[in-house]
């Protein structure tokens, strides 16, 4: 079996070998070979004419109302503000973001509530409404029994500021009235 695949496998290189080119006899030089003269017809040019109230009538002029301009970039480099430069110095509250606190009590004294914070690194510090927290500066806008509602002002991609609301609320197995 091995030796017939053998052969047929040597057959079908050398076949092409042998079977190859075929030589044509060399045509002496004064002898001229006739060639048939291919006839070339001349094609009849067609011209269309478009008339010239169509053009007028159809042509497209941009309208920029409602769009952005193309040649604006969607982000744009805004160099951020130099904590620093703001003169205070910064709280351990302004050392993590907003959402990675968890609220742990809210203690009241009449009207005035006041809020337990747990930060990431399992610190627990008190908050008043006015407080400053977070990186993006947000202030601790109002707090009741069972939760805290901070509110941020992140830019978005047009560089504009935004209001985000974040809430913190109690677990619901914490609470008591």
């Amino acid at each position: 079996m091995k030796k017939l695949f053998l052969i047929m496998v040597v057959i079908l290189f050398i076949f092409p070998v042998f079977t190859g080119c075929k030589k044509k006899a060399p045509v002496k030089p004064g002898t001229k070979a006739a060639a048939p003269k291919a006839v070339v017809k001349p094609e009849p040019k067609v011209i269309l004419e478009v008339p010239a109230e169509e053009e007028k009538g159809k042509k497209y002029i941009y309208d920029p109302a409602g769009r952005r301009d193309p040649f604006v970039a969607l982000v744009q480099a805004v160099p951020k503000k130099n904590r620093a430069k703001r003169g205070v110095a910064l709280s351990p509250l302004e050392n993590y973001a907003a959402a990675d606190f968890r609220l742990i009590a809210v203690a009241s004294k009449g009207q005035v509530y006041t809020a337990l914070l747990l930060a990431p690194d399992n610190k627990s510090y008190t908050v008043k409404e006015g407080a400053v927290l977070g990186l993006n500066e947000g202030k601790v806008k109002e707090i009741d029994l069972t939760k805290l509602v901070i509110e941020e002002y992140i830019q978005d991609y047009k560089g504009e500021l935004k209001p985000k609301k974040i809430v913190l609320e109690l677990r619901k197995g914490e609470v008591e009235e």
